[in-house]
């Protein structure tokens, strides 16, 4: 009997060691399942993908549809569909529009549109591409979430995308968080256009070099100040000078981080910025008033064609200069650029070598010259066909010398400055309307002298922070 109860004990231990060993390994098991799972949904965005033609894995014969979610109805979108499936019979393009009508939206359904489209985006149930053209949409917030495809790898692994034939700075300098989750096909850039005629009777040269900052463009303007010639040195506001330095690329991934839900706003960079921002109006180098544009040295401005490019530079004074955008800093260089007609990839999309190959069709050189969007193209080869197209002509000049109009006449030497400034397109401006608005409302307080920079700093932060965890 003593044996008998001996050997029950003694299985009794072991099951008991047993079952510790097992819910142990179960344990460890469960949370390698886990981190499985999530590093499978991090990276469901990816399918297998070998270096090879991409476009010979397109679908020949089974009919597939590629939804595609726009903001409103656009004629671009309809041509480029329909221009798809000619060449695709087997494959259909459905636009999905927010807005039926034509005409603007009001703020209600801009609201309701923003709404419709994260519930989409974050639920994975939505369409396959989505053009992001508003600047309302916590894009951020969608990537980290997931919910795009890291297109990069499909560039790098298709063998018929030719990364020669396009402008790569633009799409390199377009990645967030190190992936390219948001494809523009057009883009404009920022510069500022200088009255080249008042310049030179002030006898102040620019010498339009890496060192082309708000520091230096400050210097220059006292000089020009001391001559007592014109109104002002150029009109803006502060927040028209804030914005672009805040969420240009490099400050912005300073300031924010969008997947730790962190912001920075108390730190001495954007403190620096208010300062400097502040500084430009305090010492009369900028004008909150409105003056027109032959009374100014200078006018900030957005450039979205050659065409654009050949006209704004006689809009506003009779002998024009462009130069860049300044930097906010010493060490930068290079041109600010905002993309357009920008194409998310849905992580769950069940097309996604189609929907690529149709990212693909919409960056040709046959849908990228074609006139009814006026913006440069993303495609090389589009782009000297514009500018090729421009030399020699006469555009009519119905804004420029004062009102009084005339005839701007294009020449290949006054177009080369703006083949230089794509060349050097490397600055996006990352807009989130939200934080934007958080900074406009808070930092008005500092510009009109009743807060300091600090507490507005920390307000701001405070606000974003709680926005980032909402």
């Amino acid at each position: 009997m003593k044996r008998i109860l001996s050997l029950l004990m003694t299985f009794i231990i072991l099951f008991s060691l047993v079952a510790c060993s097992s819910g142990n390994t179960q344990s460890k098991g469960l949370n390698h399942v886990e981190q499985n799972n999530s590093n499978n949904r991090k990276h469901q965005n990816l399918e297998k993908l070998n270096r090879e033609d991409l476009s010979l894995r397109v679908s020949k014969d089974e009919k597939k549809t590629i939804t595609v979610s726009v903001m409103g109805k656009d004629p671009v979108f309809e041509l480029a569909a329909r221009a798809y499936e000619k060449k695709h019979p087997n494959i259909s393009i459905k636009l999905k529009s927010f807005a039926t009508g034509g005409g603007g939206m009001s703020l209600l359904q801009l609201e309701k549109y923003v709404s419709q489209t994260t519930t989409e985006v974050l639920s994975g149930k939505g369409a396959d591409l989505f053009v992001l053209n508003d600047q309302s949409l916590p894009i951020d917030r969608y990537i980290t979430n997931n919910a795009f495809v890291d297109l990069n790898e499909y560039i790098e692994n298709d063998t018929s995308f030719n990364k020669s034939q396009y402008f790569m700075n633009i799409l390199e300098h377009s990645k967030i968080n190190g992936g390219l989750y948001v494809l523009p096909t057009r883009f404009s850039i920022s510069a500022l256009i200088a009255n080249q005629e008042a310049l030179e009777k002030a006898g102040v040269q620019i010498n339009d070099d890496q060192n082309w900052t708000w520091s230096r463009f400050t210097d220059i303007s006292q000089q020009l100040k001391s001559k007592e010639t014109l109104d002002t040195v150029m009109q803006s506001t502060p927040a028209a000078i804030l914005h672009p330095l805040v969420f240009s690329n490099k400050n912005y991934d300073q300031l924010i981080n969008m997947e730790k839900k962190e912001a920075k706003f108390d730190s001495p960079l954007f403190i620096d910025l208010l300062k400097q921002v502040k500084k430009l109006f305090d010492d009369h180098v900028l004008s909150d008033y409105q003056s027109k544009p032959t009374e100014t040295y200078f006018t900030n401005s957005t450039i979205y064609s050659a065409k654009d490019y050949a006209l704004r530079s006689a809009i506003y004074y009779q002998s024009a200069t462009i130069y860049d955008f300044p930097h906010s800093a010493e060490n930068e260089s290079g041109v600010t650029f905002d993309g357009y007609d920008r194409y998310a990839m849905n992580s769950n999309s069940a097309v996604k070598i189609e929907a690529w190959d149709y990212l693909k069709f919409l960056l040709s050189y046959e849908m990228q010259i074609k006139p009814e969007r006026d913006m440069f193209p993303v495609n090389i080869a589009a782009n000297e066909k514009a500018i090729e197209d421009l030399v020699n002509t006469k555009l009519e000049n119905t804004k420029g010398n004062n009102g009084k109009g005339g005839v701007v006449t294009v020449t290949k030497p006054s177009l080369e400055p703006l083949k230089l400034m794509i060349s050097k397109a490397n600055t996006q401006t990352r807009w989130n309307e939200k934080i934007r608005t958080i900074i406009e409302e808070e930092s008005k307080s500092y510009f009109n002298g009743q807060k300091s920079a600090e507490s507005v700093a920390n307000i701001i932060q405070n606000r974003v922070t709680t926005y980032l965890n909402e």
